[in-house]
């Protein structure tokens, strides 16, 4: 076979391998139709990603869903697409936030569910002023995966985050949810603000605007949550939260006798958000919206972080102090302690030492008033200066206390 040929052959294999290497998934690429193998490698992997971000919009946002349908009737949501066309299950949602009862039809055939979602979205739309744009029943009932995630979305928008609040500091560092987060170094401090609720009325502030707001304060109640732990900043809520160290500071503020961070810088991504996600769920019930693999990914999706940091903020408001300083203030305490106590034995003793070399000596006396001053003297120690050293030595019993008490 000529030299030429062979050569031909290869630069096909590598052009074939580099071509399966560019969308890093052949069965991604085997589900698409054939139009996608006309895109560049550039739009194929934009797509690529989109699809990765839908599908775990929807494991997320299906698992929110169950987490509010289960407890009405034993409701429950497998193909968030299919199983909301009909409008049943999206308006059961919307009466458990509303705690209203909402008419709807029993049929079955495409006009019933068409007239089942025009009511879902009247509902959000002129109750509750939620601005809903291009988003037609028609597509829903057909099961439209973007407008799907995008109508949900809204509703996690209004009914899940419009009752977060700016929480209150034990270190004293206010928090602005007004800010422009991305220039904030971790190192400064926050402008003063009161404290204050972003609940923001619906009829001023549109759907599409309130998320900044929202993204802003969560973003720096992390920071704040994170400050003082090594190598932990959070910048976004994507790839800041990739190795699970953050969620785990968080926690550990939070409980730092319950979790071992130092081990976060041991373990893998997958260990730390595996941990994290099932101390969150045991000690605080915040369900398990998200998983590891979905965050230990190149593209982590923020909208599902964003919604389960929101249940995290819930769980855990306030920044309590950092536990180092914590173990700081405590070690600085005893020595404080151990000084006082260290004092006021020193001078117990000289006390008591004097009071013994006066008693021990031999005392000989001349007449009767020196016997008489030898005996008031006596009084005086008895009745004033003992009275005096007790105290002493009640507050070294209390110290002595209060130091075991420090050392546990």
């Amino acid at each position: 076979m000529p030299t030429e040929m062979i050569t031909d052959d290869n630069n096909n294999n590598n052009n074939n391998n580099s071509f399966f290497q560019e969308i890093d998934d052949q069965d991604w690429i085997l589900e698409k139709p054939i139009s996608v193998f006309a895109l560049d490698p550039a739009d194929r992997r934009v797509l690529k990603v989109a699809d990765q971000r839908d599908s775990v919009q929807k494991k997320t946002f299906t698992k929110w869903m169950n987490f509010y349908l289960l407890q009405k009737n034993g409701l429950y949501v497998d193909d968030l697409y299919l199983d909301l066309r009909d409008g049943h299950l999206l308006l059961s949602l919307l009466e458990i936030f509303t705690n209203q009862t909402i008419p709807r039809e029993r049929g079955t055939s495409k006009f019933h569910a068409l007239r089942n979602i025009e009511r879902c979205l009247q509902c959000l739309e002129q109750d509750h002023n939620i601005r809903l744009v291009n988003i037609r029943p028609e597509e829903l009932v057909n099961g439209n995966p973007k407008l799907t995630l995008g109508l949900i979305w809204r509703i996690i928008l209004h009914f899940q985050f419009s009752d977060l609040t700016v929480p209150s500091s034990d270190e004293n560092v206010p928090i602005n949810s007004e800010e422009t987060i991305p220039s904030i170094p971790i190192s400064e401090p926050l402008p003063s603000s009161e404290s204050i609720s972003i609940k923001n009325s619906s009829k001023n502030l549109s759907i599409d605007q309130v998320p900044l707001n929202y993204r802003n304060m969560l973003l720096v109640w992390a920071r704040q949550q994170c400050q003082g732990y090594p190598g932990i900043y959070i910048e976004d809520f994507t790839h800041s939260w990739r190795n699970g160290r953050a969620f785990l500071a968080i926690l550990h503020r939070q409980n730092p006798h319950l979790i071992d961070i130092k081990q976060a810088y041991c373990h893998s991504n997958r260990e730390n958000l595996t941990q994290a996600f099932e101390f969150a769920q045991k000690h605080y019930g915040i369900t398990q919206l998200i998983d590891p693999e979905d965050v230990d990914t190149d593209e982590p999706d923020e909208k599902s972080i964003l919604l389960y940091i929101a249940y995290l903020y819930k769980a855990c408001p306030t920044i309590p102090m950092h536990p180092l300083r914590q173990e700081h203030d405590r070690i600085r305490l005893q020595g404080e302690l151990s000084l006082r106590y260290t004092n006021i034995a020193s001078d117990l003793l000289k006390w008591i030492k004097r009071k013994l070399d006066l008693l021990n000596r031999e005392v000989k006396f001349r007449n009767v008033e020196e016997f008489q001053t030898f005996e008031n003297n006596l009084q005086i120690i008895k009745h004033d200066e003992l009275s005096k050293y007790n105290q002493l030595l009640h507050q070294l019993r209390s110290i002595d206390i209060e130091l075991k008490v420090k050392e546990h």
